[in-house]
């Protein structure tokens, strides 16, 4: 993605939204919150903002099996719905 000096263009809102997202989901499976994803994972993609699983899969972190799992969660997480407490 991005070095790590480099300024982030990263969108807070999309952030703050994927972390809370992911402390539930986390819960939910009884593991540690950066088995869901890891915050630079996060980080890429509130900077990137994908709208399809295309744009998703290509952000570092984003496996198959996590995009089949969490892709259309953090996919409506991006485009503005609050995913963090529903199913």
């Amino acid at each position: 993605m991005r070095c790590e000096d480099c300024p982030s263009e990263m969108d807070e809102g999309v952030y703050e939204r994927l972390r809370s997202w992911r402390e539930v989901q986390a819960r939910r499976s009884g593991q540690p919150a950066f088995c869901v994803f890891t915050d630079k994972t996060l980080m890429a993609i509130a900077e990137t903002v994908p709208e399809d699983p295309v744009e998703l899969a290509r952000i570092p972190g984003v496996g198959m099996r996590k995009l089949d799992r969490y892709g259309a969660d953090v996919l409506a997480i991006c485009a503005g719905q609050d995913r963090a407490e529903e199913d």
